[in-house]
């Protein structure tokens, strides 16, 4: 690679993200585990740098980059300067939250909107002053409605009740059981210190018995399609802004949202990872959360 590197870091709860390109346009990308700075602090660091040792880049060669990234959790200004004191001597760094990099990416940084749904969710719309505005983001549990954690949380208090003979039992509520613990004490064992992305991984099992006409999993998902409406609602009642929805659930989730909200959605232009070069790059100005 040439002299001059950009690299761009897209970081969430469950995978991260590297790209790097230098200035004759050349890329190597990898992905490495969780970098959410909710979950890692300045330990984000360390699965950063080892995608980067992956994809060949060195002390030297991190010494004169330009880095951009987009991480989960960057909004805490306390983890954002923990984050901050621990980074390595590099030419430049932007950090942001994922939400801005990805609505970056998916608009071009025009004024618009996003919808994530992933292991959590939020909302956030870049106003024409260039302020970013948030919408949930509060973190599993008490947010990150229509989630994976949040529909796999969902689907777990019912199979535990229906175990209680509270509610009836379903070939759902089995399945979810049989993924976390068939006796009491293997289901506390499981619940112990659960983070969101456990809960998370629960999110498939219920998809999958949707696809089967599963009543209690269609209702649920629906349910979460309805949490995302009310995110992207909040952040235009008019429905007139450019809307993209993303995440790793956006695509799955599709037949269980409101008309009104898939009407309203268009195809990003780009991803989390176009935002956060841009970022690099200093096409993009620096993240200015509304109050």
């Amino acid at each position: 690679m040439s002299d001059e590197l950009f690299i761009a870091v897209d970081g969430g709860a469950s995978t991260t993200r590297v790209r790097v390109v230098d200035r004759s346009g050349k890329i190597a990308e990898r992905q490495a585990g969780a970098s959410s700075l909710t979950l890692l602090g300045a330990g984000a660091w360390g699965v950063i740098r080892g995608a980067l040792k992956d994809a060949g880049i060195g002390e030297e060669q991190l010494g004169r980059a330009r880095i951009g990234l987009g991480l989960a959790g960057a909004n805490d200004r306390r983890q954002r300067e923990t984050f901050l004191a621990a980074a390595p001597k590099v030419a430049g760094l932007a950090l942001a939250t994922d939400a801005y990099t990805a609505l970056i990416g998916a608009h071009a940084g025009a004024p618009s909107a996003i919808v994530i749904a992933g292991t959590g969710s939020v909302g956030c719309r870049l106003l024409p002053d260039g302020r970013l505005r948030l919408v949930g983001g509060w973190g599993f549990p008490v947010g990150d409605e229509g989630s994976g954690a949040w529909i796999g949380w969902r689907a777990l208090g019912s199979a535990l009740m229906a175990l209680d003979g509270r509610v009836p039992d379903s070939p759902l509520a089995k399945a979810v059981r049989e993924h976390c613990g068939q006796w009491r004490d293997d289901l506390l064992h499981w619940l112990r210190g659960a983070p969101s992305t456990r809960y998370a991984e629960l999110a498939p099992i219920v998809l999958a018995h949707a696809a089967k006409g599963d009543a209690g999993a269609v209702a649920l998902l629906t349910a979460a399609g309805h949490q995302l409406d009310r995110l992207a609602s909040a952040l235009d009642s008019s429905r007139a802004v450019p809307l993209a929805l993303l995440g790793g659930l956006a695509a799955p989730l599709a037949p269980y949202l409101p008309p009104a909200l898939t009407s309203w959605a268009r195809a990003p232009r780009g991803d989390a990872l176009d935002g956060a070069l841009a970022l690099a790059r200093g096409e993009a100005p620096p993240e200015r959360l509304q109050p």
